[in-house]
């Protein structure tokens, strides 16, 4: 009878030890940015599985973003590694594809590695930068507030 209990406890508790961690809005703060006339983008919600925005976290980044310097563009999520080779895993909800216009984002990101956020916008011929956006917490924000973007203004 206690294994047949204990079968019956583990099958009502298996849901719920394989269900994905919650996600809750969290408070974030804006670093380094550099946009081309008329572009930009703009963060509306930050949802993660922790506050801290680290290593382990899923976060889920919301938000419009307008693009008037070229016909497409990609918008990507990705991490700058702050230690290590810096090279970063992707996956496809990491990325979208944008029109000239203003559209909606909902991009998503496991953090695998120490690092900061940031949301890009790439050209889709050359694969360079043309402008995006830092963001994290304020400890985050605060240790890369010094770096420069201008490059992604280079032609």
């Amino acid at each position: 009878m206690k294994g047949r209990i204990a079968a019956f406890v583990l099958c009502l508790t298996a849901p719920a030890i394989a269900a994905p961690p919650q996600q809750a809005s969290v408070e974030t703060v804006l670093g380094p940015k550099v946009y081309r006339d008329g572009d930009v983008i703009e963060i509306t919600d930050v949802s993660a599985t922790s506050p801290r925005l680290e290593q382990g976290d899923t976060v889920t980044v919301q938000g419009r973003v307008r693009l008037d310097s070229r016909a497409r563009a990609h918008l990507d999520l990705y991490l700058t590694r702050t230690t290590g080779d810096g090279i970063e895993e992707t996956d496809q909800t990491q990325r979208m594809t944008l029109s000239e216009g203003i559209r909606r984002f909902n991009l998503k990101i496991t953090i695998k590695h120490k690092g900061v956020l940031h949301l890009t916008l790439y050209d889709t011929k050359t694969g360079r930068p043309f402008g995006g956006v830092y963001f994290g917490t304020a400890v985050q924000m605060k240790q890369v507030e010094h770096w420069d973007l201008n490059r992604y203004l280079e032609e």
